[in-house]
């Protein structure tokens, strides 16, 4: 008898290890690897040098990993005339190697855009898809931090380490968010052979305690193969009033504004870097990831976009996803015996729902697709400029999504995202206060549940489940140059697949080192084969998908899947696995998963699940957990800190901006913040602030007298405020908070020693103060974490010090 083990071992009863045959040949390759590239460092190759077995062809080991510089080719006198010049080898990609240009759009689900039958319109990608291919059973995973090293890597996610949020890890193989340098991203394979790389947009797999103003940066974008970087890392964030990372630095100070839209400013850089390789190194190849925050939530668009949709969604959500099923079919998207499943018994029918309710909810959906076209016209603007500058036909370029649509919004949706994190979501009568501006800057917001099943028609469920709700997107490829036969594919692929699918184009074979790392087999089957032969028959007939206990397994037609937690936007509530239960599908004949057949094929749902646990054990995806949601709502700051450190001295100048994640955890615990600074009767600004829209508190200075607020979901929880004007010269303000209860406690205001005022608050933030919003010194980034001022209120004195000293933890939160 065994028992299984989390890192992808086989433990038996007497005490001996078995490997599964996978992991046995990745755990041979490396070792391969590592023989190989010894004995050529040692100057004698190794007989028979192995090539690492993998879909995408290796080179042999011996060459990628031998180190050092070539001999030089030149010659060396003693002077100068009788020497002779040589210059090192530069990378250079084969002749003629494609550009490529990756748009990866967040939470979209496959019958949201209108090249894949939803009623978003999206012209652009319509135009592309018309011209190109349309990848009609192209399969993410289930959330936005594995697609994303998945499709970087062209490793399965767990195999990379990344089988949950870079902010929800746990301490083990497959979800430890550390990806190890034996999964090498497409971009590093790229740039060491004379390729330009850039990223733009999200970037949410850094593991939150590496999101600090000093690193370590190996698992920032230039640490994975990047030249350049300019986007947010974190899982969403403020279109309007972005806290945003240029390369390795946060940016000081405030990007945005009421009139600013993040998406034009990733287009405008994605133009700007287009022509500056034409400018400068025309025949220079790029690869360009642009990974938009659209259409995660929060649903932001320009007044402009939202007009446009006024109306447009009146008809509800069961009407909508009528009307894009017979869409779909129409353009020969699904087979014509396509049926989707019934909305869950938790969503109420369209037609039983308030006036008032349908009203919101509508509302709520105009937002969503507002912003869903706003980014397709800024994408469109890049396509333009690239037809311009000639580079059009030679680029690949993949449109893709990280996963299904989000059910995170709830039943009635969120005018702030947050809500559903700490809250409780908001009622219909709440979310109406904020009805005219939904969408706009003083929002944050999350449409409804049942317009996420409606835009993943027809596929069942949603986000973080393994149903094909959660991973079912759609996909569409241009390459004029190198795609001759454009149409519907419809070959089983994977977001594994688009890494080896860009090296094939390029003509470039995965190598078996990256930077003298022995690499890890490529998961990922490059779908090359299927561009210009619709007929072809798929080459992945096998895939397993894992998210906080979700699970299930396609395998040549058939899925059994395991839905572990039926209602995912309450992510604080906790499912035994005992209560598990396995559905088996025939989706070659019920795409829309609507006929469970576990009942009348039992042999057939064993041998899936002998499968599945093949692959799990291969890739890592044990232990199963669900704690992934609730970990994001506590961040980074609650269970991966030293928790033996209790002293955070922030001096100036140093630290001014950082991620909440990596700063003093003062939540559930006493603590005691002091700011020493320099300052005269009219210098005012913030002295520390963290958060935005949805929550935050800052420690601020304003009309010569010392300020503190703390608001949540809009409503100030505390204000104190001095009474008397700060002295010219140096001053000493200390926040003093005093955990009474899990509930709250007692904050004090001490200014030069003098308590100058004191009160109570019960916070119910007990992590992260909003969506990417940043703890600050000396300014206030992204959106202003109070009401009293506008960002970034920059302190207009000298600040010295800033020290948080802590309690013992205990209390809300913990």
């Amino acid at each position: 008898m065994a028992r299984t083990g989390g890192r992808g071992f086989r433990v038996t009863v007497s005490g001996r290890f078995s490997m599964p045959p996978r992991r046995r040949g990745r755990l041979t390759g490396l070792l391969a690897s590592l023989a190989v590239s010894s004995s050529a460092i040692a100057g004698t190759p190794a007989p028979g040098a192995p090539t690492v077995a993998s879909p995408t062809t290796m080179v042999p080991t011996s060459e990628a990993c031998a180190l050092g510089t070539a001999p030089f080719a030149g010659k060396i006198g003693t002077y100068l005339p009788e020497s002779q010049e040589a210059w090192p080898d530069q990378p250079k990609p084969p002749a003629d190697a494609p550009n490529v240009l990756i748009w990866l759009i967040d939470d979209a689900g496959f019958g949201l855009i209108s090249a894949f039958g939803g009623l978003a319109s999206t012209p652009n990608l319509d135009r592309l898809a018309s011209n190109g291919l349309r990848y009609t059973n192209f399969h993410s995973t289930p959330l936005c931090s594995p697609s994303r090293v998945s499709l970087l890597t062209g490793r399965n996610p767990h195999a990379a380490h990344m089988g949950s949020h870079g902010g929800t890890s746990m301490g083990f193989p497959g979800y430890d968010g550390f990806v190890p340098p034996s999964a090498a991203t497409t971009a590093k394979v790229l740039r060491n052979r004379g390729y330009s790389t850039m990223a733009l947009g999200k970037w949410d797999q850094t593991p939150a305690t590496h999101q600090s103003p000093v690193g370590p940066y190996n698992l920032w974008p230039l640490g994975q193969g990047f030249d350049h970087f300019y986007g947010f890392m974190w899982h969403g964030t403020n279109h309007f009033h972005p806290s945003l990372v240029k390369d390795n630095s946060y940016i000081e100070g405030s990007v945005g504004g009421d009139d600013y839209y993040l998406t034009t400013d990733l287009a405008d850089r994605a133009i700007g870097y287009v022509n500056s390789i034409r400018s400068v190194q025309p025949d220079r190849p790029f690869y360009l990831y642009w990974a938009t925050g659209a259409v995660h939530s929060p649903h932001h668009a320009t007044q402009e976009w939202r007009d446009k949709y006024r109306g447009r969604f009146d008809m509800g959500w069961d009407e909508y996803r009528k009307q894009v099923l017979k869409r779909q079919k129409a353009m020969g998207l699904v087979p014509e015996h396509t049926e989707y499943a019934p909305m869950q018994e938790e969503i109420a029918p369209w037609d039983s729902l308030s006036d008032k309710a349908k009203k919101l909810h509508a509302r709520q959906m105009e937002a969503m697709a507002a912003q869903m076209s706003q980014t397709d016209y800024e994408f469109g603007r890049i396509i333009d400029q690239l037809k311009r500058n000639g580079q059009f036909d030679n680029t690949i370029i993949i449109v893709t999504a990280d996963n299904g649509g989000s059910p995170e919004g709830g039943l009635h949706g969120d005018h702030l995202e947050l809500l559903g994190s700490f809250g409780g979501h908001a009622s219909v009568d709440e979310n109406m206060k904020h009805y005219d501006e939904w969408g706009g800057p003083s929002t944050m917001p999350h449409f409804p549940v049942a317009w996420t099943v409606a835009t993943n028609t027809p596929f069942r469920y949603y986000k973080q489940t393994a149903h094909d709700g959660g991973h079912h997107v759609p996909m569409i490829v241009s390459w004029p140059k190198g795609i001759k036969t454009p149409g519907i594919r419809t070959q089983y692929g994977h977001i594994a697949d688009i890494s080896p699918t860009i090296l094939e184009a390029a003509g470039i074979e995965q190598p078996a080192c990256v930077d003298g790392v022995p690499q890890q087999p490529i998961d990922g089957i490059a779908l090359n084969y299927s561009f210009d032969n619709p007929a072809a028959a798929d080459r992945r007939t096998t895939q397993y998908y894992e998210l906080w206990g979700n699970h299930g397994i396609y395998h040549d037609g058939w899925k059994a899947v395991v839905l572990h937690k039926k209602t995912s936007w309450n992510i604080h509530s906790a499912v035994s696995f005992d209560e598990d239960t396995w559905e088996l599908y025939d989706v070659r004949k019920d795409p829309g998963e609507t006929r469970d057949l576990s009942a009348q094929y039992p042999g057939k749902l064993a041998e899936l699940q002998r499968i599945f646990e093949r692959e799990a054990q291969a890739n890592n995806v044990y232990p199963l957990a669900d704690l992934g949601a609730r970990r994001v709502a506590k961040s980074g700051q609650m269970y991966l800190q030293d928790k033996r450190r209790t002293v955070y001295d922030y001096r100036q100048p140093g630290v001014t901006v950082t991620s909440e994640a990596v700063v003093a955890p003062m939540i559930g615990r006493d603590y005691t913040l002091v700011a020493e600074f320099t300052a005269s009767p009219s210098d005012e600004g913030v002295l520390v602030a963290a958060g935005g829209v949805e929550a935050g508190y800052s420690l601020y200075v304003k009309d010569g007298k010392v300020r503190y607020d703390n608001q949540e979901f809009g409503e100030t929880i505390l204000s104190l405020n001095d009474t008397e004007p700060l002295p010219t010269g140096k001053s000493k303000v200390e926040l003093r908070w005093k955990q009474e209860s899990r509930a709250g406690g007692t904050m004090a205001l001490v200014v030069n020693g003098r308590e100058a005022a004191r009160g109570q608050m019960s916070p119910s933030v007990f992590g992260m103060h909003g969506n990417n919003e940043l703890f600050n010194i000396g300014m206030d980034t992204g959106a202003p974490a109070v009401h009293t001022y506008e960002a970034p209120f920059t302190f207009e004195g000298s600040i010295q010090d800033v020290t948080v000293t802590l309690g013992q933890p205990g209390g809300a939160g913990e």
